[in-house]
């Protein structure tokens, strides 16, 4: 297939010597939109493909055969893609769009006021375009179905489905005092969590973790942490930053200690092999980023996640995904954590809503990578027979 890529970026860049910066901007300021992008890229059946849209909607048209969207949290009253609805009317191409979340401080609700005009064109057109479209979870399904667009399918992120595989098995963790354990988390989710001071204190644990057992911590947005991490010697500005920060979550450590032990323990990635290859290292994640939870998952590790939004938790909750939403958290205790979670349910899951999103990639005619699962009685009668050959012959030497 020839395909245009519209929405979270493919990875890794394609120039190599352009600045972290820079490589952090192409990617939508969030290393976790790498999985959503490239995961996609990797699952779909190429000869061709561009990303962006800065490309003659005619010439496009002639070259490609489809537009996929690889979308995030669209449905939200601050991001307007008129844009994009600009140029995909402009195209004569069938869409497909994957991965549409809502943003809301929880999924408790159905109603989402205030989505701009040009979101809902983008919709429209993707929607009359393609066959079905598919979103994070019930809660945005829900969404969509009150909007008008009755024809989707909760599917999660397609980065669940990175490995391409239908069975997905994760190792099974012991005492957390014996894991190598990577956290994960964010300054940033705070304001916008469910319950900001629950998302405080939890915060505030997985620093503390990692300033007190020397644990790594993956980055994904945070950019004064990143900028200490991966820059020479902090600024005085960076290390007014730090105390900010450390008086913020009362980290009981000096600006100076606090710059010290982010650039020894703190991880920041801009590509999918780098990030696969530190995270295979690691027994067990833990942390409130959604993304930087899965990864580890597919990669077979198991993974919690502290869910604080409605993109978070209806994911958690579809895929199964071992999780407790960041208000019923009385205290951050790790062994309890990973003693409540079931690991069967999601590898169970996961089979089903890989089959599902096979099924949705074939209805909206996108010839994928996927495995398929045979059902014997599906298979022609010769293969059916030479399975029972192959079976007795052993047994007639």
């Amino acid at each position: 297939m020839k395909v245009l890529f519209l929405g979270a970026p493919i990875a890794p860049h394609s120039d190599v010597t352009i600045s972290w910066q820079q490589q952090f901007e192409y990617y939508g300021s969030n290393a976790g939109n790498l999985l959503i992008g490239q995961s996609l890229k990797e699952e779909i059946c190429l000869s061709d493909f561009y990303h962006g849209h800065d490309i003659n909607p005619k010439e496009a048209s002639e070259r490609f055969d489809m537009i996929l969207i690889p979308s995030a949290n669209f449905l939200f009253k601050d991001f307007d893609f008129g844009y994009l609805a600009d140029f995909v009317e402009a195209t004569t191409l069938p869409c497909m769009m994957v991965g549409l979340g809502a943003q809301a401080p929880a999924a408790d609700g159905t109603r989402m006021d205030g989505i701009p005009a040009g979101t809902m064109r983008l919709l429209q057109l993707v929607a009359d375009r393609s066959k079905v479209i598919g979103v994070r979870g019930d809660f945005t399904a829900q969404i969509m179905n009150d909007l008008g667009f009755k024809s989707v399918e909760p599917l999660g992120c397609p980065s669940l489905y990175r490995t391409q595989k239908r069975e997905l098995r994760i190792k099974r963790t012991h005492a957390a005092n014996d894991l190598r354990l990577s956290l994960n988390g964010s300054s940033n989710v705070v304001e916008h969590s469910v319950s900001p001071e629950a998302a405080k204190m939890v915060e505030r644990a997985l620093l503390r973790l990692s300033l007190e057992k020397g644990l790594n911590y993956v980055l994904q947005n945070e950019t004064p942490e990143m900028t200490v991490q991966l820059s020479d010697d902090p600024t005085t500005d960076d290390l007014a930053v730090m105390r900010t920060l450390v008086n913020r979550f009362d980290l009981g450590a000096s600006p100076q200690e606090y710059a010290a032990h982010i650039r020894s323990k703190f991880r920041s990635f801009f590509d999918l092999k780098s990030w696969d290859e530190y995270i295979q290292n690691f027994d067990a994640s833990i942390g409130t980023r959604f993304h930087g939870n899965l990864i580890a998952l597919t990669n077979g590790v198991p993974a919690f996640v502290v869910t604080h939004d409605s993109r978070t938790s209806e994911m958690a909750e579809l895929m199964r995904i071992p999780h407790r939403r960041v208000d019923h958290i009385d205290r951050f205790d790790v062994d309890e954590l990973f003693a409540s979670a079931d690991f069967d349910a999601f590898e169970s899951r996961y089979t089903q809503l890989f089959d599902r999103y096979v099924a949705f990639l074939t209805q909206n005619g996108v010839r994928h990578r996927l495995e398929l699962p045979v059902a014997t009685s599906q298979m022609p009668t010769w293969q059916k027979f030479r399975g029972v050959l192959t079976r007795l012959l052993p047994k007639l030497h």
